[in-house]
């Protein structure tokens, strides 16, 4: 509430959070299976993901939460979603991606203050539907 307390009334609010996907799967710098109950977690329960491309291995513990109870977070708290991205990774980067490519490990969220109109979800290489 405070986050839509400090917008104005054109103000834009960007929120990246992890995606329910991020894990069940595996990734190019993120590992899940050391932790298959990962996989019945329900929104608001823990999770647990190990980050691969750093010295320090231990678990980190997470909070879950689907699209559906952001929106619902969102909607309680006065923003309104205007836009939503699921970028992908592309075959053509210098990367060597694992699922990243097909299953986006992000959501990326533009609210507004109040009631703006909403648009439906797109990810990276999609058009957005009108």
């Amino acid at each position: 509430m405070e986050l839509a307390r400090l917008l104005n009334g054109t103000g834009t609010l960007i929120n990246l959070v992890s995606s329910p996907e991020i894990y069940i799967h595996e990734w190019a710098s993120f590992s899940t299976k050391d932790f298959p109950e990962n996989a019945h977690a329900k929104s608001g329960e823990r999770v647990r993901i190990i980050q691969t491309d750093i010295e320090d291995r231990r678990p980190v513990e997470d909070v879950i939460c689907s699209d559906e109870d952001y929106r619902k977070i969102y909607d309680k708290t006065g923003l309104t979603v205007v836009e939503t991205y699921r970028p992908l990774g592309r075959e053509d980067e210098p990367l060597s991606w694992v699922n990243e490519t097909r299953i986006a490990p992000w959501v990326i969220y533009v609210l507004k203050k109040g009631n703006a109109l909403t648009t439906p979800s797109i990810a990276r290489g999609q058009k957005k539907e009108e």
